[in-house]
C-alpha cells in the first residue's frame, strides 16, 4: 500500500518505466489554420504568432519540428506553435510546453531561454535544481522546481534533457489536483519523448546470466551497502530462478539499537503486494464458480455503493481491483480516523466517494476500493460472517492454506508472539525512528489493499508458485491458468510501457517483461517482481517506511546481473539520496519555532466529517497536535509567500501540512493531500491554553 504524504512531481517526471497499451502511431497534421482555432484556446505568448488548438480523439503520437516524438494522451488539448508545442489536461488545469532550445549546453540556461518563449514575465523563484544521472540515450539531465504559495496548491516543474547540441524542454504549471488526477497521462508524455539519436538501453532477446555464487555475492554486497547509504535498519531478501531458491537471507536488524537480526522467518508488513494475493484468492473463487470478474459488485454485496449511481451500476467486481473505476486515493480516511472502524464501516463510506475521471480513463490507484473489492469476494464466499473475518477465513482456506504459507497472517496479536521486525519512520529531518507495532493498525479496516504480515519462506512459496503459472510443487494445478493470467492482462494503461491489470503491475522494462508491485505502510516497503520468460522472482521487504529509492535501486542491480546491464543502479539511488538530502534541508530551513501565542490562537479541538477529531494544545513549550490514534509535535513553516503553515515533525505522518485560516471568524484547519481538501474546523477553544509538560 503506497502512502502518499507529500507531492514529488519531480520523481514522477523522471520515471522511465512505460506501458504493455500502444498509442495509434500518426503524425499529426499541420496546424489548423488560426480562423478555425478553438476559441477557448489558451493566448498566444506576447510577441508570438497565434496558435491552434484541437483536443485528440485517440492516444496520438505526435511530432516536434527536430523530428522528436511522444505520445500525447485522449482527451487532452493539443496547441501548436511555432515557438512550442502544448499540451492540456481535460479539466484545463494542468499545462505541458515543450520547448527546443538548440545549440545550449546548459540545462539552466535552456530552461530560462523555454520560459522566455512561452512565458516572457515568468519569475518564480527556485525552490530546488538538480542534474539526474542521465540515462536511456540522453546525454544530460536538468530539472528545477519553483516555489508556489501554500494557498495555490500548484506545482511548477521544468525538465530539460539534452541530446547532441538540442536541449527538450519540457515546463509543466498545474494545480496539485490535477496532476494527481492525471499524473499517469502526465508521465506518459515525458516518458514517451524520445529526440532524434536517442536510444534505449534494451535487454529484449538475451538469454539471462544463471545468479550463481559469484553474482548473488554481486547482489548481496550491493543490497549491503545500499542499506548503509539508505540507512534502512533491516532487509529480508528471496531470489528464485529456474524453479529453485538461489538466494534467501535476513540482513540488517529487526529494530533500531538492538541486535535481533532479521532471518527469513522474519515477519514484515508486506504493504501492497497483499492486493496481488487478494486477487489470486479472487481468482480461485473464479474457478469455484462463485462469480465472475464481470459480476457486478453490487451484485455480490447490495450495500456497496459510491455517489455516483450509474458507476456504482457499471462497476464490475474486475473493476475493484484495476485501477480503471476513476477513483482517487483517499488514504487519510484510514490514517486519520481509524481506531474501531470496521470494514462496514470503511465500505459504507464510500456511498460518498466519487470519481474524478470518467470509468476506464486513466490510472487511478485507490486502496480503498482495493478493499472493496476484496471485501465482496469474500462475502460471497462467506455471507453470515462480518467482511474482517470474512475476507481472512477466504484467504486462509483459498490461498494461504493450499500455498502452505504458514506465517503469514492479518493478526497483529499473533505477529507479536512471532519473530518479526518493528516499523521505523522518518522524522521531519528524515532519521528514521522506531514505532510501535499498532503505529500500523490504521490498514486493518482495509485489510485487501496492504494489511497482510509475511516472511521470505512464506513469499517464496507464492513466487513459485505465480511463476509455475498456478501449479503446486507437486505438479497439481490449484487455480487456473486463464484465471491466473487474468490478474496479469493490462486493465488500464499507465504510460506506454506500464500497464495495471488485477492488483498487479504489467511492465516492459528495458525489454523484460515484468509482473510486480511493491508496497508502502507507515514504516515498512516492499518489493515483489516476477520476470516469467525468465523463471526469475525477487522479494524484498524491509522494516523501513518510504524506502523507494532503496526498493528500486536493488531491482535495478538484479537486472544489471543479470543482463551485464550498464550500471545505473548505484547512481541512481546516490542521486535519489541526495536529493532527498537537500529537499529535506530546505523544508528545515523553512521552520521556525512557533511563537507561545501563535500556539494558543490554534488551541482547541476540531473536527472533520471524514477524518474525525483532531486537538492541539502547547506542551510546555512544544506545540502538539493530538488525533487520538496518534500525536506529534509540529514547528511552524514560513512559505514564500509568507503564509504559516502547521507541520507535523514526528512520525507517523511526518511532514503534514495543515494551513490555519479564519472562515466567517471561526478558526480552520485545512489538509490538502491529491485531490481532496479537508477541513477541520474548530469545535472548542481550548480553556487552558498552556499545559504543563508531561
Amino acid at each position: 500500500m503506497a502512502i502518499q504524504l507529500t507531492k514529488h512531481i519531480s520523481r514522477m517526471l523522471l520515471c522511465t518505466a512505460v506501458s504493455c497499451g500502444g498509442a495509434e502511431r500518426t503524425r499529426l497534421p499541420p496546424p489548423l489554420p488560426t480562423a478555425t482555432a478553438r476559441s477557448d484556446a489558451p493566448p498566444a505568448a506576447v510577441g508570438l504568432p497565434p496558435v491552434s488548438t484541437r483536443q485528440l480523439e485517440q492516444d496520438t503520437e505526435l511530432t516536434t519540428a527536430s523530428g522528436a516524438t511522444f505520445e500525447a494522451p485522449q482527451g487532452w488539448f493539443y496547441t501548436a506553435g511555432d515557438a512550442f508545442l502544448a499540451l492540456e489536461n481535460p479539466e484545463r488545469d494542468v499545462t505541458l510546453r515543450l520547448v527546443e532550445v538548440p545549440n545550449e549546453a546548459d540545462g539552466v540556461r535552456a530552461i530560462q531561454a523555454a520560459w522566455k518563449r512561452v512565458e516572457p514575465g515568468f519569475g518564480r523563484l527556485v525552490r530546488q535544481r538538480t542534474r539526474p544521472p542521465p540515462r536511456d540515450g540522453w546525454d544530460a539531465v536538468t530539472q528545477v522546481v519553483y516555489e508556489t504559495g501554500a494557498s495555490e496548491q500548484r506545482t511548477v516543474v521544468a525538465l530539460a534533457r539534452r541530446k547532441g547540441t538540442t536541449q527538450y524542454v519540457a515546463l509543466i504549471d498545474g494545480t496539485n489536483a490535477g496532476i494527481d488526477r492525471r499524473g499517469a497521462q502526465l508521465m506518459t508524455v515525458t516518458s514517451t519523448f524520445r529526440a532524434p539519436g536517442v536510444e534505449e538501453e534494451s535487454f529484449a532477446g538475451l538469454t539471462a546470466h544463471p545468479l550463481d555464487a559469484e553474482r548473488l555475492e554481486l547482489l548481496e554486497q550491493f543490497i549491503i551497502d545500499a542499506m548503509a547509504s539508505a540507512e534502512v535498519p533491516g532487509a529480508a531478501v528471496l531470489v528464485v530462478q529456474g524453479d529453485k531458491i538461489v538466494f534467501e537471507k535476513g540482513l540488517g536488524v529487526r529494530e533500531l539499537g538492538k541486535r535481533n537480526a532479521v532471518t527469513p522467518n522474519t515477519l514484515f508488513m508486506i504493504g501492497s503486494a497483499t492486493k496481488s494475493l487478494t486477487t489470486l484468492m479472487m481468482a480461485k473463487l473464479i474457478d469455484e464458480a462463485r462469480f465472475s470478474w464481470e459480476t457486478p459488485a453490487n451484485q455480490l454485496l447490495p450495500s456497496f455503493a459510491l455517489a455516483d449511481p450509474e458507476i456504482t451500476r457499471k462497476l464490475q467486481l474486475k473493476h475493484t481491483v484495476c485501477a480503471c473505476a476513476g477513483l482517487p486515493r483517499q488514504d487519510m480516511e484510514f490514517l486519520f480516523e481509524y481506531a474501531h472502524v470496521t470494514p462496514e464501516q470503511r465500505v459504507e463510506a464510500m456511498r460518498s466517494m466519487r470519481p474524478t475521471t470518467g470509468f476506464g480513463e486513466t490510472f487511478q490507484y485507490s486502496n480503498t476500493m482495493v478493499a472493496a473489492g476484496g471485501y465482496i469476494a469474500a462475502h460471497a464466499l462467506e455471507p453470515k460472517l462480518p467482511l474482517g473475518p470474512a475476507y481472512e477465513r477466504a484467504m486462509q482456506t483459498r490461498v494461504f492454506g493450499p500455498l502452505r504459507m504458514t506465517s503469514t497472517t492479518f493478526d497483529f496479536g499473533v505477529v507479536k508472539r512471532r519473530e518479526h521486525a518493528v516499523p521505523h519512520a522518518m522524522d521531519i529531518t528524515s532519521k528514521y525512528r522506531v514505532l510501535p507495532l499498532e503505529s500500523e493498525a490504521g490498514v486493518v479496516s482495509v485489510l485487501p489493499a496492504g494489511a497482510a504480515w509475511s516472511n521470505l519462506r512464506d513469499m517464496s512459496k507464492y513466487v513459485l508458485f505465480e511463476l509455475r503459472a498456478g501449479r503446486s510443487q507437486a505438479g497439481n494445478q490449484l487455480i487456473s491458468r486463464e484465471n491466473l493470467f487474468e490478474r496479469r492482462t493490462p486493465q488500464i494503461k499507465i504510460t506506454d510501457k506500464m500497464s495495471y491489470g488485477l492488483g498487479l503491475f504489467v511492465e516492459q522494462d528495458h525489454g523484460v517483461s515484468l509482473v510486480h508491485h511493491g508496497g508502502n505502510t507507515i514504516g515498512f516497503t516492499s518489493d515483489m517482481f516476477l520476470m516469467p520468460e525468465q523463471g526469475v522472482g525477487v522479494v524484498l521487504l524491509t522494516n523501513a517506511g518510504d524506502a523507494n529509492a532503496f526498493r528500486k535501486a536493488v531491482r535495478r542491480r538484479v537486472i544489471e546481473l543479470l543482463f551485464d546491464g550498464k550500471a545505473e543502479a548505484t547512481r541512481a539511488l546516490g542521486f535519489a539520496l541526495a536529493s532527498r538530502r537537500v529537499a529535506v534541508r530546505k523544508v528545515v530551513a523553512q521552520l521556525v519555532e512557533p511563537e507561545p501565542e501563535w500556539v494558543k490562537g490554534l488551541a482547541g479541538r476540531y473536527s472533520n466529517a471524514n477524518l474525525g477529531p483532531i486537538s492541539i494544545e502547547l506542551v510546555g513549550s512544544q506545540g502538539i497536535i493530538d488525533a487520538g490514534e496518534w500525536k506529534s509535535a509540529f514547528g511552524k513553516k514560513q512559505e514564500a509567500d509568507g503564509t504559516a503553515q502547521l507541520i507535523l515533525l514526528d512520525p507517523p505522518l511526518a511532514g503534514l501540512e495543515l494551513l490555519p485560516a479564519l472562515h466567517s471568524g471561526r478558526r480552520t484547519l485545512t489538509l490538502e493531500t491529491g485531490q481532496q481538501a479537508y477541513g477541520f474546523e474548530l469545535e472548542q477553544a481550548a480553556k487552558v491554553n498552556v499545559t504543563s509538560a508531561r
